[in-house]
């Protein structure tokens, strides 16, 4: 028996689903690489510097409070038609290139069989937002879960 291979139309259900997941798969992938990085340039000064988890926790907290801020001002809608205060605040941190580790996630698991194009991807807007919300729970996790705090 001869294997049959599987076709989607572009617009199908089945084809709309798959897209959909491999975008959230991509956003996981993205939140998780730079949530790690800067987990770990913040760790290294952190132990050689300072107090270790105690710095790291506070350097997590700082970091992650400063993207909440510019995530929050970028996830915001357009200012269309809106005064010029709305304006002086509107910016986004979407571009039109590709930053090179995001090149790189197109080639991991599941993502190298049907690469995402820039424009299909969840916004970077949105990803920078959802990092801040990572940064922040591993700070309280430290605090919390970890009992890291003064002596």
């Amino acid at each position: 028996m001869k294997p049959t291979t599987r076709t989607f139309h572009p617009s199908s259900p089945d084809a709309l689903v798959t897209r959909n997941l491999l975008r959230i798969v991509e956003f996981g992938y993205w939140v998780g690489v730079v949530s790690t990085a800067i987990t770990i340039v913040l760790l290294v000064p952190a132990v050689a510097f300072g107090e270790g988890l105690l710095t790291l926790k506070y350097a997590l907290f700082v970091v992650g409070f400063l993207l909440f801020g510019v995530g929050s001002f970028a996830i915001q809608p357009s200012p269309r038609g809106r005064g010029p205060m709305s304006r002086l605040f509107a910016f986004s941190v979407d571009s039109e290139a590709e930053f090179g580790f995001e090149q790189w996630l197109q080639t991991l698991p599941p993502l190298e069989a049907d690469p995402i194009v820039l424009d299909a991807r969840v916004s970077r807007n949105v990803k920078v937002f959802v990092t801040s919300l990572v940064l922040l729970g591993i700070s309280l996790f430290l605090e919390v879960g970890l009992g890291v705090g003064p002596a």
